[in-house]
């Protein structure tokens, strides 16, 4: 007999533990967006397609069968001097076919959120669903669908490159808070942003290049095809991807950006029916990326 998810203390945890990660979220985007606004800011729009080399099932099993995985997305954003604010949706198939997985692999994502700087201080914000299609096809929600991101920086001095700071996110898997440390830097040989322990960026003069090594991860919200179990898939890798802007974009036509890249310890943590909760390292994966700027 299987063992299902919506047992009242099992739920009564869950929610607890989804308001305390939510609630600082809430907060700290509300007050982000409280913050004073610059007059000036350009908007944009863009779409995304990225495609990974298939990963090899990380088991000996006979009938198992290679992992595919995609993503498309699209978004809205706007910026300005004192920071930006934009909202993204994406869809990212990942299709387990080994075992009894309780989620579809279809996961859906929208969140809306943004940076600002004001004084000495940055924050970091986003907010948002992320969930199984079945969940939102059949309205069946429960807590794990909230998610979201936040960090905040104290520069150490006026002027200083140099911010210190925390971030709570599921980069790692199940959401915690580290310390940050961030680092911005321009000079004749491009822009350079170090935000450690998740990612090191560097961009050409004219942003024509872009090489990116960063920690990705986040939490959907699960449901089997019976919608009574109710669980979460966590994904997260590190992602190392070097991006060419063919061109600049004029009128209607778009900027074309072009990306190859790698997933490297690409991890996988779900509920399988039979066999329970599997963390899985599904290995190491070559990607290719096309995006569209307006």
């Amino acid at each position: 007999m299987r063992n299902h998810s919506r047992l009242p203390f099992w739920h009564a945890q869950t929610s607890a533990r989804a308001e305390s990660c939510t609630f600082p979220l809430v907060v700290l985007l509300t007050v982000a967006l409280a913050l004073p606004r610059d007059v000036q800011a350009s908007s944009n729009f863009y779409l995304l397609y990225r495609q990974w080399q298939a990963y090899d099932w990380p088991e000996d099993v006979s009938s198992a069968s290679d992992v595919p995985r995609a993503q498309r997305g699209l978004g809205w954003g706007r910026r300005g001097a004192a920071g930006d604010f934009g909202i993204d949706y994406d869809y990212q198939p990942l299709r387990i076919r080994t075992g009894e997985p309780a989620h579809n692999g279809h996961l859906h994502r929208l969140t809306f959120g943004g940076q600002w700087q004001y004084r000495l201080y940055r924050v970091e914000a986003r907010a948002g669903l992320a969930g199984t299609s079945n969940m939102f096809k059949d309205q069946t929600f429960h807590s794990d669908v909230l998610n979201g991101r936040v960090a905040m920086f104290r520069a150490v001095g006026e002027g200083s490159p140099l911010s210190l700071g925390v971030g709570g996110d599921h980069r790692f898997g199940s959401f915690r808070w580290l310390p940050r440390m961030r680092w911005e830097h321009a000079n004749a040989n491009g822009h350079w942003l170090m935000d450690l322990p998740v990612m090191l960026r560097w961009q050409s003069p004219g942003d024509r290049w872009e090489l990116r090594l960063e920690r990705v991860g986040d939490r959907w919200a699960t449901l089997d095809e019976a919608r009574e179990v109710e669980s979460a898939l966590y994904l997260r890798e590190w992602r190392a991807e070097l991006t060419y802007r063919i061109n600049s974009g004029k009128a209607l036509w778009p900027a074309v950006v072009l990306g190859l890249g790698a997933s490297v310890d690409t991890r996988v943590r779900y509920r399988d029916l039979d066999a329970g909760t599997l963390d899985l390292r599904l290995g190491d994966a070559v990607l290719g990326s096309i995006r569209l700027n307006w």
